[in-house]
């Protein structure tokens, strides 16, 4: 829609500021992104980055997983995929397995230290989320903070169909 068309429904207020939003959207990425390739203790011993846990998440979710699955997932290319995966090899949280005659495909699932891993890590995403939540209570109201998550699921779901129209490697 152009911004002709938006001024005549009445959206001129968002145009007005669009400049405003493009910003916040951008320095709110840039921030998740630094968030997570940081490196923390999620309450068990290991350190790793959010990147690396949730791609563990990933595995314990699906019972098993192969680089291109979760590469398409996660919108990472199969080596930073593989090299996640070394990592959280090399720590014992998953293990590779090969089904059948098949060399060529490698499934990964996840150890029982894996999933006791992700027992905890699943917790402090919950507590943090809850801190997230608290703080912004003082200044929203929790119809605004549902309706975050809501806008928030559909514009994934939005940037998703782009990717795969322009990609389509997305599965």
């Amino acid at each position: 829609m152009s911004e002709k068309e938006l001024e005549n429904k009445g959206f001129h207020t968002v145009i007005e500021d669009l400049n405003d939003k493009v910003d916040i959207i951008y320095r709110h990425g840039l921030l998740l992104e630094n968030y997570s390739g940081r490196v923390r203790d999620y309450g068990n011993g290991y350190q790793m980055s959010e990147v690396e846990a949730h791609t563990l998440s990933y595995i314990c979710a699906n019972g098993e997983a192969t680089v291109t699955g979760m590469a398409a997932y996660t919108f990472r290319t199969k080596g930073s995929v593989s090299k996640i995966l070394k990592k959280l090899e090399s720590k014992g949280l998953i293990q590779r397995q090969q089904k059948g005659d098949n060399k060529k495909w490698v499934y990964f699932q996840p150890t029982e230290q894996g999933l006791e891993f992700d027992k905890a890590h699943r917790s402090y995403d919950r507590i943090k989320t809850m801190e997230m939540i608290e703080a912004l209570l003082a200044d929203c109201t929790l119809e605004e903070i549902e309706s975050f998550y809501k806008v928030t699921a559909l514009r994934v779901r939005f940037l998703e169909k782009k990717h795969m129209e322009a990609d389509g490697t997305f599965a």
